[in-house]
């Protein structure tokens, strides 16, 4: 072919080859590697859902909540009567369990030697809506017990019947050093529960995304994405094979020429 002879096409050529190769390539990586954003969300719808309303976290509901978290702290948490914890408990910590196995202590919810400071009270109201809170609260360890104080997030609810029980409850963070006699030396958090901590964390953020995507994201990135990297294939290695044809045919025949001459 005349036009592999021409050294002006053949980088003509080579420029072409390049340009098809990088741009379907680089359309395919943004579209596909994208990771989207919340506004945009298309998981999963779940049947019969109620946007709860925002309402104030009045005094009165303080009052009520205040002595319901201080007994779920006492009891649930640093397990002094962990029998007692069930009644100030709501249905989504006690799923799975009973009432016997939280009096033997068997009950999810990360243990903490809490002291009786400051028992039921929380450092902020993270949201309020209408029988539903969301509180920070900060809890104090009993002295010599080796742990640092501990940011925890409660969430109490108000049943049908007017009561309130604490329907979540995970620590969060450990703040300070540890707390120790004064014939101890400082320790750090103990690992357990640290890993206990940090275990269910995880978990429960693994649940809110897997919750949010898409279930037909996988399907793309595999088989689906055969098809056009092999017609790319050929766009880019069609002229490339060409291009090489040529030059190959080019160098025998100057070879001949000059065995000629």
């Amino acid at each position: 072919m005349k036009i592999f002879k021409s050294p002006r096409w053949r980088r003509r050529l080579i420029k072409i080859a390049v340009v098809l190769a990088i741009v379907p390539l680089g359309y395919l990586g943004i579209h596909y590697s994208t990771g989207g954003s919340p506004e945009n969300a298309n998981g999963p719808e779940v049947a019969n859902y109620v946007q709860p309303k925002k309402s104030p976290f009045t005094k009165a509901e303080q009052a009520a909540v205040h002595p319901v978290l201080a007994e779920f702290i006492r009891h649930a948490v640093a397990r002094q009567d962990p029998e007692k914890a069930w009644n100030v408990s709501g249905p989504d910590l006690r799923q799975g369990t009973s009432a016997a196995e939280w009096a033997r202590g068997k009950l999810p919810v990360v243990p903490y030697p809490a002291a009786n400071k400051g028992l039921g009270q929380w450092s902020y109201v993270k949201y309020s809506y209408t029988n539903l809170v969301g509180l920070e609260v900060f809890v104090f360890p009993k002295p010599g017990s080796g742990y640092s104080a501990m940011t925890a997030d409660a969430e109490v609810q108000k049943t049908s019947d007017g009561r309130w029980q604490v329907n979540y409850w995970m620590p969060e963070r450990f703040h300070g050093p540890a707390a120790v006699s004064t014939k101890s030396k400082p320790t750090k958090t103990p690992k357990h529960v640290a890993a206990a901590s940090k275990k269910s964390g995880s978990q429960k953020s693994a649940s809110a995304s897997s919750s949010s995507a898409n279930p037909n994201q996988s399907l793309l990135g595999g088989a689906w994405l055969v098809l056009p990297v092999a017609i790319l294939s050929l766009i880019v290695l069609a002229p490339l094979a060409l291009l090489l044809i040529g030059i190959i045919r080019n160098r025998r025949a100057a070879a001949r020429d000059a065995l000629g001459t």
